[in-house]
């Protein structure tokens, strides 16, 4: 049973045992104001099974009907508590009003009465404690409407009690002003209580929670904005709509552990929710090439381009001359290939304002024939390689041999000192590479891979 549920049973259980003592004597009495207190106890019982019923409806699990949950109820069933209060109010104004014009009536303020109430007193204040405490911690709105109405019952409590003690003193008129107030701080529960339900019904955007989501989302790596926050809340349930700005070079399956990321920071900082994330290309501080690899990425066709660099010309610095290699499937026809090169250069153009572009096409197997390792089959050609490597990076390199159809593919890895810097290892491996094609007529690529030693 969930501590929600069991707090609404205990306060079911105070309400009906203190419903009756007060009934009982209230009549022995005749105060309006205990009788008053009796109804009011009376309502808290039927609120509780409101209660009750409503948070064991809002813990139900999502359906195909209701595929946020039903988190919801608890906000009716707070309408539903609202509405009795007001009722109650009305009546004991009523009779408070008919008793005071008849002279107050009469009251017996006997002992006991003033025992009952000041005992009275002490279970009203452990259950706003226990209620609000509950509440919070559950973030449940039955639970802390359930709070607010048993404040109004300390407060009630107080009053009639004192009203007792003025008619001991000789004013019989005190039971029913006590009456009237009683009356009076029900009504102003009721509409407090009514008026935070409906903006729990309406979506209202609990106060900081946009702010407190937007600074989880924007702190996780990979997130460049935060275009949008959009929060609500319902059964102790947060509810987050985030639209993020992500690098327009990030893959789906990056883009996608960006979200989770987001969607965790999120629970993190502000508890239980559901978060839903939204994924938007942001332009950001791009540099030049990234923006010719994102305006690449529209281009149909294109398999993939690398090795772009961008030059600036005039002496001004003004105007851009942009090279890039771009791979194009191996089967695809000069003209369609000259069409798609050029609706590349017109989105490069479209990207960057303006530029000369100079596009150096490669080939791209898209469905590549199985590749088998021929290292010991052809002897003639691994020593040929082996020399060839050698002769640039030294003893050491592992050397490859494989035929993909009738593509022969060279595959080595050499050895470097540690220190190297990335442009020195690249230039290794392009001398390394030209080594080997000088030596092997036929070969067709040469996979070079530079390791630190």
């Amino acid at each position: 049973m969930s501590t929600a549920r069991r707090t609404a049973l205990l306060s079911l259980a105070a309400a009906v045992g203190l419903a009756l003592v007060k009934l009982v004597v209230g009549l022995a009495s005749g105060s309006l104001g205990v009788l008053a207190e009796a109804v009011h106890s009376g309502l808290d019982a039927v609120a509780s099974l409101v209660t009750l019923y409503a948070i064991g409806v809002a813990e139900r699990p999502p359906d195909a009907s209701h595929q946020y949950g039903h988190g919801k109820a608890q906000y009716l069933s707070a309408l539903a508590e609202a509405l009795i209060l007001i009722l109650a109010s009305a009546w004991i104004a009523f009779e408070a009003v008919t008793r005071l014009q008849g002279g107050g009536g009469h009251v017996e303020a006997a002992w006991y009465a003033i025992v009952l109430m000041v005992v009275v007193l002490v279970v009203d204040a452990g259950r706003v404690t226990v209620s609000l405490r509950v509440g919070r911690r559950e973030r449940s709105p039955a639970i802390l409407a359930e709070a607010w109405h048993f404040g109004s019952d300390l407060v009630g409590t107080v009053a009639v009690l004192l009203g007792l003690v003025l008619v001991a003193a000789g004013y019989q008129g005190a039971d029913s002003i006590a009456a009237l107030l009683v009356a009076a701080l029900v009504a102003v529960a009721a509409t407090r209580l009514a008026m935070l339900n409906v903006d729990g019904l309406m979506d209202r955007a609990p106060a900081g929670l946009a702010g407190r989501v937007a600074a989880a989302a924007g702190g996780v790596p990979g997130v460049r904005e935060v275009r949008s926050v959009r929060v609500r809340e319902a059964g102790g349930e947060s509810f987050a709509d985030v639209v993020i700005g992500v690098s327009r070079l990030e893959g789906l399956e990056r883009s996608h552990q960006t979200m989770d990321l987001v969607e965790a920071a999120v629970r993190e900082r502000v508890g239980p929710a559901q978060v839903t994330v939204h994924v938007e290309p942001s332009v950001g501080s791009e540099r030049a090439n990234e923006r010719v690899a994102a305006a690449a990425l529209r281009v149909p066709g294109v398999v993939e381009i690398h090795n772009i660099t961008v030059l600036e010309d005039g002496v001004d610095g003004t105007g851009q001359a942009i090279t890039l290699h771009v791979r194009l499937p191996e089967g695809m026809s000069l003209a369609r290939a000259g069409e798609t090169i050029t609706r590349l250069k017109a989105e490069i153009n479209r990207e960057l304002g303006g530029a000369r572009v100079f596009a150096h096409v490669e080939p791209s197997v898209l469905d590549p024939q199985p590749a088998r390792d021929v290292t010991d089959e052809e002897p003639g050609v691994t020593v040929a390689a082996a020399g060839a490597v050698r002769s640039v990076a030294g003893t050491g390199a592992e050397i490859h041999v494989y035929r993909q159809g009738d593509r022969l593919l060279v595959v080595t890895s050499v050895h470097a000192e540690r220190s190297l810097t990335v442009r020195a290892a690249h230039l290794l491996a392009s001398r390394v590479e030209d080594a080997v094609r000088e030596r092997l007529a036929g070969v067709d690529e040469v996979i070079v891979e530079v390791t630190g030693t």
